[in-house]
């Protein structure tokens, strides 16, 4: 399984990770989990949404 994290560089969340503590999300602000290939569509997404916004 591949697990996608995008966010604000932290050392301690991701060393809690690594420690295999428990982590919720609400603790870390604009951290965002992905699963799978979830990464993969938001970025496709992202890109789409970005040039809808350009071309109006």
């Amino acid at each position: 399984m591949k697990l996608t994290i995008e966010g604000p560089d932290n050392h301690d969340f991701l060393q809690s990770i690594i420690n295999g503590e428990y982590v919720s999300l609400k603790d870390w602000p604009g951290a965002k989990l992905f699963v799978g290939s979830a990464y993969d569509k938001y970025l496709e997404m992202k890109k789409a949404s970005d040039n809808a916004d350009c071309e109006n």
